[in-house]
């Protein structure tokens, strides 16, 4: 078979292995699907992701007014006094919030897959000033009717200990926050008499349950937060960063504080009213943490199955440099029981990585598979020699895909310098070849 006929044949093979390549890509989004449902399986069984918001206070206002009116028609019209009732519920942000925390996690799984479910428990101290009185000309009274202290959460059955103090004064918490857009979450009647000061200062001892994220949203002038967890792999996310942070193979912890010079999260809250049904400005300002696994084992093998093309191409040009330079004769359907072996590594590394860590289980599908395309290309060109040389250059493949896979932030670089160094070692080893001359 002619050089450039046997060139398309190749091709045409690689083409052709594209589909059994576009079945096991969808079969890794099929499985990605499967754990993503058991997580939330597992998350309403427990408790969904938690979005805590810093406390607040439901401050009920009544205020009465008395304007002069005009009643009566005709000869009988006058002006008379007329008093006006009325009431405004309010949402007041604190004046400073201290949240400390601890987090503990647990891995629970279900089947092949599971989920991450953590215990946070800690207290939140909030100092809360009320709203002073207001004057007007035509204000007959104006007095707080009822004050009620408010704590967020985005799943209350996560909730395993609550207890609330005011002023060290015992609350008794109730479900529900009285806030349309803050449907989850308690409450806490605050007493007359403390209703009556001017500053009251709150803390919330609790233990909180939930999976694979936490956040807050800092709703005071001055937010602080630590916390200490035993998770090694978090990642920071949302509003700000943490203003110090320190992650060991034993956990993290880190610190957040943010001012409402930065956040504007009391501005913001102005703008929401307790009776609507969303507050997106709100939401903006949330500070997240995503306990994250660095090995997805789905996520690597979708990643791995990218360069098969590659890997293709590479040692298919490498049986074919063989053919050319050492005149064996290679068949159309040895390419492509070759290509098949080199496709169903994708499909082993699937498969195993449900039940053995990553690196182990690429490390057993490269090995069964560089062993038998090793042994069988040993029988086609003719020699233990040259199946071992194409097995070994097989297993460099491998190693690099490996280091790919690993190393997210480098990967564009090295997957250049691999493509660079193949490039420069086949045009040495074909520099002399006379390509018009081989049949």
């Amino acid at each position: 078979m002619r050089v450039g006929r046997k060139l398309l044949v190749i091709a045409g093979l690689m083409l052709l292995l594209l589909l059994p390549l576009s079945l096991l890509d969808g079969l890794v989004y099929e499985r990605q699907q499967r754990a993503e449902e058991v997580k939330l399986d597992i998350a309403h069984a427990s408790a969904r992701p938690q979005r805590t918001v810093a406390p607040l206070l439901r401050v009920e206002i009544e205020t009465v007014s008395r304007r002069m009116q005009t009643v009566g028609k005709g000869d009988s019209e006058r002006l008379e006094p007329v008093e006006t009732t009325h009431h405004e519920v309010r949402l007041v942000a604190a004046e400073a919030v201290v949240v400390k925390t601890d987090l503990a996690t647990e891995v629970r799984r279900r089947g092949l897959f599971e989920a991450q479910i953590y215990q946070l428990r800690g207290s939140a101290n909030a100092r809360f000033r009320l709203p002073a009185v207001e004057t007007a000309a035509d204000l007959v009274s104006w007095r707080i009717r009822s004050a009620h202290w408010v704590w967020g959460l985005s799943d209350n059955r996560g909730i395993a200990a609550l207890a609330v103090k005011a002023n060290g004064t015992a609350l008794r918490a109730e479900p529900g926050t009285g806030v349309m857009w803050l449907p989850e979450g308690v409450q806490a009647a605050l007493p007359g008499a403390l209703v009556g000061g001017a500053v009251i200062d709150t803390v919330v001892d609790f233990t909180v349950l939930g999976t694979e994220h936490l956040s807050w949203l800092p709703l005071a002038n001055d937010f602080k937060w630590s916390i200490s967890a035993d998770w090694p792999h978090p990642r920071f996310t949302g509003f700000a960063l943490p203003v110090d942070h320190n992650v060991t193979a034993q956990g993290f912890t880190a610190n957040w504080r943010l001012s409402a010079l930065a956040s504007q999260a009391p501005q913001r809250l102005l703008r929401c009213p307790p009776a609507g049904d969303a507050c997106p400005d709100l939401e903006a300002t949330a500070v997240q943490i995503d306990l994250i696994h660095p090995v997805d084992r789905y996520l690597m093998t979708d990643r791995a199955i990218k360069y098969a093309l590659l890997f293709f191409g590479l040692v298919f040009g490498a049986v074919f440099l063989m053919e050319v330079l050492r005149g064996a004769a290679v068949h159309p359907l040895h390419y492509l029981l070759v290509g098949l072996a080199l496709a169903l590594f994708f499909l082993l590394l699937l498969a195993l990585a449900e039940h053995l860590p990553f690196a182990v289980a690429y490390g057993v599908a490269a090995t069964g598979c560089v062993a038998l395309i090793g042994f069988y290309l040993a029988g086609v060109l003719g020699g233990w020699r040259r199946g071992a040389g194409l097995a070994g250059l097989l297993a460099l493949l491998y190693a690099a895909l490996y280091g790919l896979l690993q190393s997210e932030d480098h990967a564009l670089l090295l997957g250049a310098v691999l493509l660079f160094g193949v490039l420069a070692a086949t045009m040495v080893l074909t520099r002399r070849i006379d390509w018009g001359r081989l049949q």
